[in-house]
């Protein structure tokens, strides 16, 4: 059977004609691929923002240990123990305005600073009895000794002097703020520092603070508690 010559307008045709069908294919596959992509991302973001976190510091995570809490607003005391039957009602409301200023979302506290944001802060400041007795502020004691962690939770040693163990305490303060939204906070915790055999390093006679900045909304423990409220 004799083969059909084409003309080079048929010839050209055709050729034209396989171009635009390959780059019709060609962006058909990149915008498929784009909207994967844009797909993709959106899910991440959705998941990370309903993924909810609690940044509490480890000392606060294990609520079974929180002896007493004292809440100091606006000049008004609110004193809760949570060994006291009495108190159980109160107590779980504290924890539960704790928990919703220290909870965000993944997302959030992702761009924020959150997830990675615990400095400490050894100033050698002295702890006396009327410490932040003029500052917002709650205070806990424990019913064990609690460890300093860092950002990577590794227990926190001196940088200040080489000779002392790492710190232990058993009471700490949380600074409030009147502000909304989420910011630093300051811990401070009391320590003392000690030597191997337990006994107080030379220079550091007394009690001290270090400070423990995370970030979190404080307010909403303030607000709660704040007497002007009612």
């Amino acid at each position: 059977m004799e083969e059909v010559k084409q003309s080079n307008d048929e010839l050209y045709s055709k050729i034209e004609t396989e171009k635009l069908l390959k780059e019709k294919k060609r962006k058909n596959a990149l915008i498929i691929t784009f909207l994967s992509i844009v797909f993709a991302i959106t899910v991440v973001i959705i998941c990370l923002a309903s993924i909810p976190l609690n940044l509490k510091p480890s000392f606060l995570r294990n609520t079974s240990n929180i002896n007493s809490v004292s809440v100091k607003v606006n000049g008004s005391y609110t004193g809760i123990s949570s060994t006291n039957e009495d108190d159980s009602e109160a107590f779980s409301e504290f924890l539960s305005v704790l928990n919703d200023a220290f909870g965000q979302t993944y997302f959030s506290a992702l761009f924020n600073g959150s997830l990675s944001n615990v400095d400490i802060i050894e100033n050698k400041e002295s702890h006396t009895n009327d410490f932040l007795s003029d500052t917002d502020h709650v205070y806990f004691t424990f019913k064990e000794e609690q460890n300093i962690l860092d950002g990577n939770g590794n227990v926190y040693t001196s940088v200040k002097t080489l000779n002392a163990v790492p710190f232990t305490f058993d009471e700490a303060y949380l600074v409030l703020s009147e502000e909304s939204g989420v910011q630093t906070a300051s811990f401070y915790v009391v320590v003392r520092y000690l030597d191997s055999e337990g006994h107080v390093l030379n220079d550091y006679a007394g009690e001290y603070v270090i400070e423990i900045q995370t970030k979190a909304d404080t307010s909403k423990i303030f607000g709660h508690y704040d007497p002007s409220a009612d």
